[in-house]
């Protein structure tokens, strides 16, 4: 067969560590002209879906740093918005789902194709792709619409009313959006009193559930909200929206402990990004768990990494002209590991921040960060010259 039917992508992605899934379905599907794109690493996954428009792609269910179901929610979250109506197939190397299946049923419009598989089982999966792409850029379209509607109008019942009216094409995707524009409107409680009942004849629709502890959420009820999360979550792990608000719910709560293991989950999930550890740790501090966020940090980060990390998001603040903020981040890294040798970069950074508050008291601040900074480091030049600068500056001050 020459020329490839309309029903059929002219090219897909395929996402697998494994290159032999590959090598059988690529001459084969080449004779229905579809061009595959192979991804054999994380890194080549997120490059190829970010510089190509694919219609289909197929994803190892358990791929590797980065699970296939966690790849899906960031793709249908892409920044890119026709990127979002992407039809994803999930390749399972076994015939049970396992601790997937609850996520791939509350993800939905996604289909589980069994490995090995052939060109001859694989095209009417991809047919059936196609139709999932259009259906998904239909309600993707229809999202924005409705909300760039209220948006500019105000008029919540007209939205709501276009909502509703799409329901039975669009099907349970329809609920979670009446439910954004019920947040949008700012009519929380009334969106609370739709879930409610219709939670209470179906207690384990995971949709309902999510619905509601976000809502909780929102109106402070922290408590009732990690109930419904945590219901939710014991259903369909890995869920990425949904860890966050646990992991907020538990700081609410008090449970720095909870939120940590939930935290690991989010670091897991998100090893293209690795400092997402520190936003972890930020969480913590700002919520007074400083303890928690040092002995976490200790076992998530390397030494040298925090203070890297640390000192350039110190200097980048100082730059913007907020030092007192920037202080307070040079204050965490010292934190973590006191004698650390590299310390001598936020010793020093911290006394240029004191110093341009040009105070007497500052400069006297500075001067000790300055001693710690060399005693770190005693060959640094220009500690040394600073310091200098301080102290000859302190004694005209004296006299």
């Amino acid at each position: 067969m020459s020329q490839n039917s309309q029903n059929l992508p002219n090219k897909i992605l395929l996402v697998d560590d494994d290159p032999s899934i590959a090598q059988g379905l690529d001459e084969a599907l080449g004779r229905y002209n579809i061009k595959i794109d192979k991804a054999t690493s994380l890194e080549t996954a997120l490059y190829l879906f970010n510089t190509n428009r694919y219609d289909v792609a197929l994803i190892e269910i358990e791929f590797a740093p980065l699970a296939g179901l966690a790849l899906v929610q960031k793709w249908r979250d892409h920044d890119i918005v026709d990127k979002r109506s992407c039809a994803f197939i999930m390749l399972s190397g076994n015939k049970s789902l396992g601790n997937n299946e609850g996520l791939v049923k509350e993800l939905g419009d996604l289909e589980v194709l069994n490995k090995p598989c052939s060109a001859i089982q694989v095209l009417p999966f991809l047919s059936r792709g196609m139709a999932t792409r259009k259906r998904m850029a239909s309600f993707v379209e229809l999202k924005s619409r409705v909300i760039n509607y209220f948006e500019k109008t105000g008029d919540f019942a007209k939205a709501a009313e276009l909502v509703q009216k799409k329901l039975p094409e669009i099907g349970a995707k329809g609920l979670p959006l009446l439910y954004d524009l019920y947040e949008k409107a700012d009519k929380k409680e009334e969106a609370l009193g739709l879930v409610g009942p219709m939670l209470e004849r179906d207690p384990s629709n995971i949709m309902l559930l999510n619905a509601k502890g976000r809502l909780l959420m929102q109106l402070g009820r922290f408590e009732e909200a990690k109930v419904a999360l945590a219901k939710a979550d014991s259903f369909a792990p890995q869920n990425i929206e949904r860890l966050n608000n646990l992991v907020g719910a538990y700081l609410e709560l008090k449970e720095p402990d909870a939120a940590i293991i939930k935290m690991k989950e989010l670091i897991k999930l998100n090893p293209e990004h690795p400092d997402e550890k520190f936003g972890m740790f930020a969480k913590l501090f700002d919520h007074g768990f400083d303890s928690h966020a040092v002995n976490f940090g200790k076992e998530a980060a390397k030494p040298m990494e925090i203070v890297r990390h640390y000192n350039n998001k110190g200097v980048m603040m100082s730059k913007d002209g907020e030092a007192a903020e920037a202080l307070g981040e040079y204050k965490r890294a010292l934190s973590f590991y006191p004698q650390f040798k590299e310390n001598y970069r936020i010793y020093y950074n911290v006394a240029l921040a004191q110093i341009a508050h040009k105070t007497r008291e500052s400069y006297v601040e500075a001067q000790k960060n300055l001693k710690k900074c060399l005693e770190l480091s005693p060959e640094f030049e220009k500690a040394k010259t600073i310091l200098d600068q301080i102290e000859r500056s302190l004694s005209k001050k004296a006299s």
